[in-house]
């Protein structure tokens, strides 16, 4: 800890600003601490739920704390004090609220693994707990000012509704603590919103700290996939704009079908297999698609239709070059966790099509003010995920009532205008679809709709 305590030993309270803060933070090496795993080794009173070691008060606090299974903070407000927490060990959540008036809902929830970053500003209420039901979570903690005591400090009792408002004589930022450790108690303060009541929400934003590799976001997608599978056609077709939408994608292709005549058709990420069903009812060709998908279970689904179904990773799959007169990579191309493999899928899939061959595909649009676009782009900002390997558009999100996490790319429309013409296709036709707002109209407004893309080698 030693050396912690020399990287801010030359700065004073007042250089070290919360962006100065920040800067150092992602400087420190979390593979060079040396933490202990004992919660004896740490402090820890009846009020709490965690332990406690402060190493230094001059020039800000730095402190390690060590959760227990499911230990978790009393939600708390941050007033005239910032900082950061980094995650030594195990896997926390930070979760933010907004409190307006008289209303507290959940902002925010970030899940942070082995060297994952939470911001605390000043002006932030949240909580952090241990997600682990097993492991303990041991975090880094660095506040700027140091707090002397915990005079002034707010917590908040969600169940309860109440303001406890913590004197000079409290120790921990807890309910837990004596009466006299109070300045006052705020009975029915407030009132909450629960996730799924805020705007009927059937996905909530879900950042991973710091992004995960290929193979773990891959991995998550599998589960993510395999838990929709049995649902997933119910979904697509229960949901109005969800339906709407698709059917006006499948439609376009159908229509470009009736001319190209495609007798070969690869389905990536093709699911269950019910839009090649009806993109080829629509276009009343007779043709066999192969269907490629990650996700078993969702092969399974497909091959119940009689379709042939490879479960595999795209990139892994064993299909031929040059054979395909058309492949299509519908509603799952913003699966693709990187640029790196975006640029790769796309000069693979150029070199399996036939000259002249087709490839069809959709993306969310970063730039649509109705969908995830700007949440991805904000969320990106505050968090500072440039620094945790993300990219601008990147978002991690859990369905309502679901356990598993899938990730999500937002595309920018030039960018991804320039990355297909650099892998060398034609590009035939750009088109707005609309999703939420005019679900399955042709969007003529700038930047409103999903994005759809006929391409040709």
């Amino acid at each position: 800890m030693d050396s912690i305590i020399s990287l801010f030993s030359s700065f004073t309270s007042e250089e070290l600003t919360y962006r100065k803060l920040g800067e150092l933070t992602r400087n420190i090496n979390v593979n060079q601490i040396q933490f202990s795993t004992n919660p004896e080794e740490y402090e820890k009173s009846d009020a709490s739920d965690y332990y406690r070691k402060i190493y230094t008060l001059e020039p800000l606090e730095i402190a390690v704390l060590y959760w227990p299974p499911l230990a978790e903070s009393a939600v708390h407000f941050h007033s005239g004090f910032y900082g950061y927490v980094v995650v030594l060990d195990g896997s926390g959540e930070n979760i933010e609220y907004r409190l307006s008036e008289g209303f507290m809902a959940e902002k925010r929830r970030i899940l942070c693994t082995k060297s994952g970053i939470m911001n605390e500003p000043d002006g932030t209420i949240h909580k952090i707990r241990n997600a682990s039901s097993t492991e303990p979570l041991i975090t880094l903690h660095l506040y700027v000012p140091a707090l002397a005591n915990l005079d002034g400090l707010e917590l908040y009792d969600l169940e309860n509704k109440k303001i406890g408002i913590l004197n000079e004589k409290a120790l921990n930022a807890s309910f837990n603590e004596p009466l006299a450790h109070f300045h006052a108690i705020k009975e029915n303060a407030f009132e909450t919103i629960s996730p799924k009541e805020q705007k009927g929400k059937s996905h909530f934003v879900y950042p991973l700290v710091p992004k995960p590799d290929e193979a773990q976001i891959n991995k998550l997608l599998e589960g993510y996939y395999n838990e929709q599978a049995q649902k997933y056609d119910q979904f697509d077709t229960e949901h109005a704009s969800r339906q709407a939408y698709n059917k006006a994608i499948n439609s376009l292709i159908a229509e470009d079908f009736s001319i190209l005549k495609p007798l070969r058709v690869l389905d990536i990420a093709g699911g269950t297999g019910r839009r090649s069903e009806e993109i080829r009812s629509l276009c009343n060709q007779e043709y066999q698609p192969v269907i490629v998908d990650m996700s078993n279970n969702m092969i399974a689904e497909a091959q119940k239709r009689g379709l042939q179904g490879i479960n595999s990773h795209y990139l892994d799959a064993r299909v031929p070059e040059d054979h395909f007169d058309a492949v299509y990579f519908l509603y799952a191309f913003g699966h693709i966790s990187s640029h790196n493999l975006r640029v790769l899928t796309l000069e693979r899939i150029f070199n399996q099509l036939k000259k002249g061959g087709r490839f069809y595909f959709d993306v969310f649009n970063i730039d649509n003010p109705h969908e995830w676009g700007n949440s991805a782009r904000k969320t990106y900002f505050d968090l500072e995920l440039n620094h945790m390997n993300y990219e601008e558009g990147d978002i991690f999100y859990k369905k309502a009532g679901g356990t598993e996490i899938a990730f999500l790319h937002y595309f920018k429309r030039e960018r991804l205008i320039e990355l297909v013409e650099k892998t060398g296709f034609k590009i035939i036709r750009v088109a707005q679809i609309g999703y939420v707002n005019n679900p399955g109209e042709i969007c003529s407004r700038p930047n409103e709709g999903n994005l759809f893309f006929i391409l040709e080698k």
